[in-house]
């Protein structure tokens, strides 16, 4: 990755903050004063990430029920067939399939759109520190990160910036956030 190119975390936004002093008759006055600070990502909040992640299950759910539907067809195929093929292996095959399919679902959903199916609902998308979609390393990352226990709980603080966002550094925006950084990245590339 280009080391010259500015990071979200580097951004810096102008802002108008209160202050107060006294003036030369001991009042008490209030002004305002213009300061730049490090501008904050809008995460999506935790309401949303939690129905993100309600809706992806119902989705995954029922697409890895298919596929043990579909297995279950294959294993009476050979059965009828009389092929000499133990439903044991199919049962291991299954349950490998069952443990990766959550993490590659994750994967294939992320990589080819920047979006799972309940950020589709929401029009939110995953971005990386430069504000582009992430590398496919960091999306493995990313989907791994989510089998950690009890992850889903760690996009409850105000910021909704979960470990697997934290951990494979990336954010999750809406749409509206993501053309904000966009265009503040442009605009401040050369500070």
């Amino acid at each position: 990755m280009n080391t010259n190119r500015k990071k979200i975390s580097e951004l810096k936004e102008e802002r108008t903050r209160t202050i107060y002093y006294r003036d030369d008759y001991g009042n008490r006055v209030r002004d305002t004063e213009d300061i730049v600070v490090n501008y904050k990502v809008k995460t999506v909040k935790p309401g949303p990430r939690f129905g993100h992640y309600f809706i992806d299950l119902i989705f995954f759910q029922f697409l890895i029920l298919t596929i043990q539907f579909l297995f279950a067809l294959v294993a009476l195929v050979f059965k009828e067939l009389n092929l000499n093929f133990s439903s044991l292996v199919l049962d291991y095959i299954m349950l490998i399939f069952v443990l990766l399919a959550y993490p590659l679902m994750y994967f294939i959903c992320e990589a080819f759109w920047q979006k799972t199916p309940g950020k589709f609902l929401t029009n939110t998308l995953v971005i990386d520190e430069y504000g582009d979609a992430p590398s496919k390393k960091k999306i493995v990352a990313r989907s791994l990160f989510r089998l950690v226990p009890f992850e889903p709980f760690s996009c409850t603080d105000d910021y909704s910036y979960g470990w697997h966002d934290k951990w494979s550094e990336t954010y999750v925006v809406t749409k509206s956030e993501y053309l904000k950084i966009k265009k503040m990245l442009e605009e401040q590339q050369d500070d």
